[in-house]
């Protein structure tokens, strides 16, 4: 048992090492996505905190970050270098769809998304 133990301890660290970037791309995405779901004109603390892991993340996208970096600003919409940042993004042809699509959303957000962003946004989620 005890030369199980170490083991137990190691697995979930080389699991995390050899997620794929584009796997924590795809997780930061979710991960975004699902705070703009149930947004209230901004996010909270702790949403601001995980915007601000995925700001500092060295495999973040630069996409990505103007997305947490507009999401985490944002002050019942998007408004600004943010919004700036998230139009150039939208006709991006470096930018993956979804990076596309929910920069679309963000921008489109006047103090919560709509129904139909949040259908969206489901699809993003997965």
């Amino acid at each position: 048992m005890k030369k199980i133990i170490p083991y137990l301890f190691i697995l979930p660290a080389l699991w995390i090492l050899t997620l794929s970037p584009a796997q924590a791309s795809d997780s930061n995405i979710s991960s975004m996505a699902g705070i703009v779901m149930h947004l209230k004109h901004y996010p909270n603390g702790n949403e601001k905190a995980q915007l601000a892991a995925i700001v500092s993340d060295h495999q973040t996208t630069a996409g990505e970050k103007a997305l947490a970096s507009a999401l985490k600003n944002m002050q019942h919409k998007v408004s600004g270098s943010d919004a700036n940042a998230l139009q150039q993004l939208q006709s991006d042809p470096s930018a993956s769809q979804q990076e596309r699509e929910l920069a679309t959303i963000l921008l489109g957000i006047a103090h919560a998304p709509s129904t139909q962003d949040k259908n969206k946004l489901k699809a993003l989620m997965q």
